[in-house]
């Protein structure tokens, strides 16, 4: 058997966001993996350099920068200081996200969410992908090759009911994704987004508590009890892990994705099918 083929993304660097948290970490071990460096931002910077540490525990190369993406000023830092200390920026991915406030609500009915719950959902999921977009893109346009993928949701694909102020922000991700795709194409950056489906996390567990207060036929149910719940409703009946939301990151960015823009790939078990 011969070498493994290239996928084009070794020596590249990559900026992903949010990557203390479960989702992010298993992008980065994935981004690792295909031989690119690292800069690995969260709005914890212990979070960030555990995420660093584990990947370069691997035999990668990274740095941790705290980043609040709200922030446009630390935006435009990130950027900066991911091309002074790692020599560039080839990738960015828009992973840092929220399901609402610190003391989060549920709708069921529409009248018990709060307006905090769905400006914490827009100002992190929406203007945080927008800033971090806005403050990348020149730099990837000029070297006329570029990959962003956003992390969107299954539920911005269908409105759920019970966290309807994280569907519509999961929905607007996939929006700007798409318009954002076609100002990039002409200068050789694509621009896609992953929907992850259930992945189990602590965002989760606190999100299953919640459901198990307000949702006929949980009662009583442990937090995983309430996630497998979900789980078996789906065709395959398998809940996702971050790796599998790195590797659909990893494709996305690499030369494999080089004619695919513009798309939202469901990484969820068949539960939303178009």
């Amino acid at each position: 058997m011969g070498p493994a083929r290239a996928r084009g993304l070794e020596g590249r660097v990559a900026l992903v966001t949010g990557a203390g948290g479960s989702i992010g970490r298993g992008i980065a071990r994935c981004l690792a993996e295909e031989g690119m460096a690292l800069a690995l931002a969260d709005v914890s910077l212990a979070g960030a350099e555990a995420a660093a540490a584990e990947a370069e525990g691997r035999g990668g190369r990274a740095i941790a920068l705290g980043l609040d993406v709200a922030r446009a000023d630390q935006c435009r830092s990130a950027v900066g200081e991911t091309r002074a200390r790692l020599g560039g920026l080839h990738a960015v991915v828009n992973n840092a996200g929220v399901i609402g406030g610190p003391d989060l609500k549920l709708g069921l009915p529409l009248s018990d969410l709060t307006e905090e719950d769905w400006d914490a959902a827009y100002e992190v999921n929406v203007k945080g992908v927008f800033l971090l977009c806005q403050a990348a893109l020149p730099h990837l346009q000029a070297q006329r090759w570029g990959r962003i993928v956003n992390i969107s949701s299954r539920a911005g694909r269908h409105g759920t009911p019970a966290i309807p102020h994280y569907s519509a922000s999961k929905a607007a991700v996939i929006i700007f994704t798409q318009a954002l795709a076609r100002e990039a194409a002409p200068h050789g950056v694509t621009v896609n987004a992953v929907c992850p489906g259930l992945i189990w996390s602590p965002m989760w567990e606190r999100l299953a508590r919640l459901y198990e207060a307000k949702l006929p036929g949980l009662e009583g149910k442990s937090p995983r009890e309430v996630f497998d719940h979900f789980v078996a409703q789906t065709p395959l009946r398998r809940e996702q892990t971050p790796e599998d939301i790195g590797r659909a990151v990893a494709f996305l960015a690499s030369e494999d994705a080089r004619t695919i823009t513009g798309q939202a790939l469901l990484v969820d078990s068949g539960a939303v099918m178009y």
